[in-house]
């Protein structure tokens, strides 16, 4: 009876000591293991850096790189990281892929050729490549090749590497040189539509003073010198009066 006994609680220790080592086993190998699988990593920050550089620095924390595109950035050479997700310092598992942005660099136009097109095709076709053509960049001479308000020169060659929104500027022809040049209706134009008319006319802008008049909207012309219809000199100044609201414009 009593080896009976000590028989059982033999194997009720043994049986203890059993579930006490998977118990163990549990804590110390599985737990471990399982707590590793799920850790989160912090994102090492890869801003600015190479492609190379940033391949480096992800691996070695555990992340695999991956080039979602590329986008113009004067303010960062090409090849140089402009974003990445993650975002740099997110906690994450590792393993996971980090997608960035890789800069082109500063935004590249080429000059387009305009000599032979005339003035409102010059102006659409210089926008559409990236460049800067104002009413004000472009000016005027008398040609006997060229019709009147057809481009002639322009102040960049055809093909030049030029940075975008680079302002150009560009010469219209007037056509032949006339028999006399004749001072044109001013009063009443804006300002800007005053000074085209007087470069188109062989003339030139000269002083600009300004009146005080309510009645009308600023940069009217309300008077020039000479009058309309006087004989005039090519390139003769044309001085003009102009409405204004602002009192420090007015002497």
């Amino acid at each position: 009876m009593k080896a009976s006994l000590r028989e059982s609680a033999l194997a009720v220790l043994l049986v203890a000591a059993f579930f006490l080592l998977i118990i163990i086993l549990l804590d110390q190998v599985a737990m471990p293991f399982y707590t590793r699988h799920d850790q989160l990593v912090e994102v090492p920050d890869v801003g600015e850096l190479t492609l190379a550089q940033a391949d480096t620095v992800l691996s070695r924390s555990g992340f695999k790189l991956v080039v979602e595109g590329e986008r113009y950035d004067e303010h960062y050479p090409v090849g140089a990281i402009l974003d990445q997700n993650p975002a740099a310092y997110a906690e994450t598992k590792p393993g996971r892929r980090v997608y960035v942005t890789l800069s082109s660099g500063e935004q590249v136009c080429d000059m387009p050729n305009l000599i032979g097109r005339s003035e409102r095709d010059a102006v659409f076709e210089a926008h559409s490549a990236g460049l800067t053509l104002r009413e004000e960049d472009i000016g005027y001479e008398y040609s006997f090749y060229y019709p009147q308000g057809v481009v002639m020169a322009q102040s960049i060659p055809p093909g030049t590497k030029l940075k975008k929104d680079t302002p150009i500027h560009v010469t219209s022809s007037l056509g032949n040189l006339p028999a006399e040049f004749r001072i044109p209706n001013l009063v009443g134009l804006t300002l800007d539509r005053a000074h085209k008319i007087i470069l188109t006319s062989g003339l030139t802008v000269g002083e600009v003073t300004y009146q005080l008049r309510e009645d009308l909207l600023p940069n009217t012309v309300i008077a020039q010198s000479p009058n309309r219809n006087q004989i005039a000199e090519k390139g003769q100044k044309v001085d003009l009066v102009a409405s204004t609201l602002d009192r420090t414009k007015v002497d």
